[in-house]
């Protein structure tokens, strides 16, 4: 009678020691799919050939689904070591991180390859910072007076507490102004938050020189303008860590949108786009209608005649304005025609024209929302002595000390005068943008104050920064 698989013991007989047994435990034990000639010449009471077939056809299948199984397994291992290994390379590195990553990749990493309790922050980029020893704390420092855009840093300088996964211990308000509303919006400030503090300065010195006197050498401060309105989250870490690594620098800047010598940078980097302002009158009871939309590509493309002269056109009949995308024109020339193409390395043009800030703001805010911030990174630039602004700047306690007596321009005494005389130059972080609203002569109306870039940076940060409500809005004061 022709043996059957029925023949065969199962496996949980597999093991005991008879003729058979030993067939089969040959079969389990070879991979291939069959048994070959030799092996039964060996065991000679396996020369049941259609068992051995069978008995093949009917284990075999088991045995590679699980080795299957046990490959898939370890590939997806394998690859999610992969994962939060470059995630924590592009954190570590600002320059090879997309721009907003999300942080849970590094967090994860940060979770399962270190047994550091630090390791606990959710700020993208900022999971590996650990403050130098010559560091007693890092200290952001405001010059505080305007509210209409201290209202938006406000959710910035909360995000990057260290608390919150930031690099900053606290902030400190350098008080330069007496009025009421900006004071009671700085009072609500400070109670929001108790790692806020405030610095009454005497206003009556001239420039800035009475903001400097509280000063602790072992402190590395984080100067910044009141109206800085957007800070990427690797911007405080990166030039904090790069002024740490770098002492022969004396000052070290972040990468910042509207500052003088960046606009020739960040035009000839592409990160400029082309836009000039709506001219068409909008109807006045739309502009009640509050903004509801940062981004920019649902705006309409701009339409006026060929020789447009944007340099003359009058804000007057175009309160809180729009500037609009330029499209389908001079293709191969784009920003031929538009107020960054007069724009030079020196501080010059810029400086006095609003319509260069208006046209860099909109482009930050169109980078933003393709995600294509890496246009405006570059590594450290050196900026050989010529003057630099300190709108977002690192410095350490003792150097500003260093300084001392600080005259009433403490930008060219901090970036032309103290670099020439120590031997150390003021340079730039790259991998980290900011943005600045205004210089003095780019404000008013007409000015970048006329457009609705403060509305559109408003919205951006509630949507993606602040925790809560700002506190304060423009309605604020037409309740009041």
């Amino acid at each position: 009678m022709q043996p059957t698989t029925r023949d065969i013991p199962n496996q949980a007989k597999l093991w005991r020691f008879s003729e058979r047994t030993c067939c089969e435990v040959l079969l389990y034990t070879r991979p291939q799919p069959r048994i070959n000639e030799e092996d039964s010449e060996i065991f000679g009471f396996c020369a049941f050939r259609p068992v051995i077939t069978q008995a093949n056809e009917m284990y075999s299948p088991f045995i590679w689904k699980r080795i299957a199984l046990a490959v898939s397994l370890l590939l997806s291992i394998l690859l999610f070591v992969r994962y939060i290994t470059i995630s924590d390379i592009r954190q570590r590195y600002p320059i090879l991180r997309r721009p907003h990553e999300s942080s849970v990749s590094g967090n994860i990493s940060c979770f399962l390859l270190s047994a550091n309790r630090k390791c606990t922050q959710i700020l993208p980029g900022v999971t590996t910072w650990e403050r130098p020893a010559h560091v007693s704390k890092v200290m952001a420092l405001v010059f505080f007076g305007r509210r209409q855009t201290v209202s938006i840093l406000d959710c910035y300088l909360k995000r990057n507490l260290v608390k919150n996964g930031g690099v900053l211990d606290g902030v400190i308000f350098v008080v330069r102004t007496k009025d009421a509303a900006n004071l009671a919006l700085l009072d609500k400030m400070v109670a929001s938050e108790p790692a806020y503090e405030r610095m009454q300065v005497d206003l009556k010195s001239k420039g800035y020189t009475s903001s400097y006197e509280f000063i602790q050498d072992d402190v590395m401060y984080i100067k910044m303008d009141d109206d800085i309105v957007y800070i990427e989250d690797t911007a405080i870490k990166a030039i904090a860590s790069a002024k740490a690594s770098r002492p022969d620098v004396y000052i070290m800047s972040a990468n910042v949108v509207n500052q003088i010598l960046f606009s020739w940078l960040h035009r000839n980097f592409g990160a400029v786009k082309p836009y000039l302002p709506e001219l068409t009158e909008r109807p006045a009871d739309n502009e009640s209608v509050p903004l509801t939309n940062w981004r920019t590509s649902v705006l309409p493309s701009w339409e006026g005649p060929a020789d447009f002269q944007q340099e003359t056109w009058s804000t007057e009949r175009h309160p809180n304005h729009r500037w609009l995308p330029v499209r389908g024109r001079n293709a191969s020339y784009p920003l031929n025609d538009t107020p960054i193409a007069k724009v030079d390395y020196t501080y010059g043009y810029s400086h006095k024209h609003w319509q260069v800030a208006a046209q860099e703001h909109y482009s930050l805010l169109e980078n933003l929302e393709k995600d294509e911030l890496w246009r405006y990174r570059f590594p450290t630039w050196d900026f050989q002595l010529k003057r630099m602004g300190i709108q977002f700047v690192a410095m350490m306690g003792k150097d500003i000390n260093l300084a001392k007596p600080i005259p009433p321009d403490d930008e060219h005494h901090f970036t032309v005068e103290m670099p020439t005389r120590l031997g150390r130059h003021a340079a730039a972080d790259g991998t980290g943008v900011v943005a600045h609203f205004s210089y003095g002569p780019q404000s008013g109306n007409p000015g970048v104050q006329s457009t609705d870039l403060l509305d559109r940076y408003r919205l951006f940060a509630r949507e993606n920064i602040c925790r809560g409500d700002l506190l304060w809005t423009p309605r604020d004061d037409s309740n009041s």
